[in-house]
């Protein structure tokens, strides 16, 4: 988003975490808020979040008073925070929605009731009903916002692939093969965190029911990757359950060239999963849940849809590998399907359409 707004010739001011990597974009100044003594910050919510949104708003509020934005561009839960004070400030706000934040709190486990859900719903209604624009990532949360926010200017806009269409160099792709151990064998892989609604367990336990392949896992903090270790263990699989642990997005494409197959086990959820998009685009099959996250994307021309168990998974893998005519041509037309619709080029138009309404209310 920063990189396509700094495209269209904006100046923007990025707050964030002080955790993470300076990010260097022309046009892009990067701030950070204050630190504190809370650790690594892992996706998803959590307490050490809570305690930085505190420095986070105060440094956001300061901004937003003192800096003569034009707007502000807030993101997830900084939108919801930030909705009243951009209000009381008179400063046009977009919200970014990628995922409900009651849903979230729900599906992590983190808090299924009392009152941090209901104080989030609460500040998630004022934010959506009270945005100049705001702009979701795939229909259901698109239903969700107009449901809520009936008369909310809404503008979808998905996440485009993170990877082109040039192949990686094979060189590379084998050294990666050999640094981790890998041998010639068919390999799965999964891509993303390893929070509870992303159906990891299920494919470690899936890889039991598929013998002579081998299961690529990127991703994951230390601990989370322990215990899927240990049940790979238990069932067996330990030496087919590769853990590559977190890596950075230019590695992405080594990861997807040495991959036969690509696997979202998500088990619950509504928001479409950033890494679809790359998939999609990087010409492999993919083995998806047969869930709303994933349904208003995909169907089963473009890739494999199954039951979110590790039964389900595991027939969609061994079909995937077993018709290499059928999985070449679902991969093929979920290539085209991306390229249609949800390129670098097209994300950069939808973007456009979301400032120019922006711009037409602040005119008025």
């Amino acid at each position: 988003m920063v990189t396509a707004l700094t495209r269209l010739g904006h100046q923007v001011d990025l707050l964030t975490y002080p955790q993470g990597e300076t990010v260097e974009i022309p046009g892009l100044r990067h701030l950070r808020s204050l630190a504190l003594p809370v650790g690594r910050v892992r996706p998803g919510p959590s307490f050490a979040k809570l305690l930085l949104d505190v420095p986070f708003m105060v440094e956001a509020v300061w901004r937003m008073a003192f800096g003569r934005y034009d707007v502000v561009h807030a993101v997830e839960e900084a939108a919801h925070l930030a909705a009243p004070f951009a209000r009381l400030l008179r400063v046009p706000y977009l919200a970014d929605v990628d995922s409900s934040i009651p849903d979230q709190l729900r599906y992590s486990g983190f808090a299924t009731r009392g009152p941090l859900v209901w104080l989030a719903d609460v500040l998630e209604r004022h934010a959506l009903r009270n945005a100049t624009a705001v702009v979701t990532v795939c229909s259901s949360l698109t239903d969700e916002v107009r449901a809520r926010a009936p008369d909310a200017h809404v503008f979808q806009i998905e996440d485009p692939p993170l990877v082109g269409s040039d192949p990686p160099d094979r060189t590379a792709v084998e050294a990666l093969r050999s640094s981790l151990g890998l041998g010639a064998a068919p390999v799965v892989l999964y891509s993303g965190n390893f929070e509870p609604y992303q159906g990891v367990e299920l494919l470690v336990e899936a890889a039991a029911e598929i013998d002579s392949v081998q299961f690529l896992f990127m991703g994951g903090e230390p601990i989370e990757i322990d215990a899927m270790k240990d049940r790979a263990r238990r069932s067996g699989t330990a030496g087919r359950c590769v853990f590559a642990g977190k890596r950075t997005p230019e590695t992405l494409p080594l990861f997807l060239g040495l991959s036969s197959v690509l696997v979202s086990p998500r088990s619950r959820g509504t928001n479409t999963p950033f890494k679809l998009y790359t998939y999609m685009a990087s010409g492999k099959p993919i083995v998806a849940t047969r869930i709303p996250t994933h349904t208003q994307l995909l169907d089963d021309r473009v890739a494999w849809l199954v039951d979110p168990s590790a039964k389900g998974l595991a027939t969609g893998i061994k079909d995937a590998l077993a018709h290499g005519d059928d999985a070449a041509a679902r991969a093929a037309r979920a290539r085209e399907l991306v390229d249609r619709e949800y390129s670098a080029v097209r994300y950069l138009e939808k973007v456009t359409r979301a400032y120019q309404s922006i711009s037409s209310v602040s005119a008025r």
